[in-house]
């Protein structure tokens, strides 16, 4: 009985062990985004890494005879790419710089190719909160970006030609999660993030707009990964 005691003395020990981060620790920081978000010219909420390949068949058919045939296809190569760099100001606080690059590619059977692509300057803060294993935490972040599409076009005469359009994006957003430590420098964290976007259109190439600026909210499941270096510093 003692030993079945003394062990679960030290299991809960070791659950509850300090997790606390001390000042001048260094965090490098990348994740991936649960919910997806790999839409073409999809909303401007760029988060996590990842990579997405595939392809696109469409067939019609024939209104006199109802066969079907071929009308074309496209393949789709999108991926995405966001470091985070941070440093503890304090005990169990950590701000940092956020970029964030994603850019899908579509590729027509005629060859012609649209894309888009979006990338994103910021800084966070992030408060982890208690000492134990499982730490809860909440974070807030700013930034400003650029944002461009490139679609293949035809004019009413018949030519064609590329449809440029730009815009620059400002953006707040805003997280809740938990970590999870496996060793005390690396963490696995689970999140909920928010984020607000305005986006202004910028300069045009064969293309005009009828709004001045967009507004969007949005929100995705993040699973994030932490490594912390450089703790042996002294507060």
């Amino acid at each position: 009985m003692k030993q079945v005691l003394l062990l679960a003395l030290l299991i809960s020990t070791h659950l509850c062990l300090s997790a606390q981060i001390k000042k001048g620790t260094f965090m490098l920081e990348g994740g991936i985004n649960l919910l997806g978000d790999w839409d073409y010219d999809s909303k401007p909420f760029t988060e996590g890494f990842g990579i997405s390949l595939g392809t696109s068949d469409y067939f019609t058919r024939y209104y006199l005879t109802g066969e079907e045939k071929f009308w074309d296809s496209y393949k789709t190569m999108n991926y995405s790419l966001a470091p985070r760099l941070g440093y503890f100001l304090f005990r169990n606080f950590v701000v940092g710089l956020d970029f964030r690059y994603r850019r899908n590619t579509l590729t027509y059977s005629s060859n012609s190719k649209d894309s888009y692509r979006t990338e994103l300057y910021g800084v966070f803060a992030r408060k982890y909160f208690g000492n134990n294993k499982v730490t809860p935490f909440i974070e807030g972040g700013i930034g400003f970006g650029l944002s461009q599409m490139s679609t293949s076009e035809t004019s009413p005469g018949g030519a064609h030609y590329k449809r440029i359009e730009r815009r620059d994006q400002f953006y707040l957003c805003g997280a809740t999660g938990a970590s999870y430590s496996i060793i005390s420098k690396f963490k696995i964290n689970l999140l909920v993030k928010f984020q607000h976007t305005r986006e202004k259109p910028i300069n045009t190439s064969n293309y005009s707009t009828s709004h001045t600026k967009t507004l969007n909210f949005d929100s995705a499941l993040i699973l994030s990964f932490s490594y912390f270096f450089n703790q042996k510093i002294k507060e």
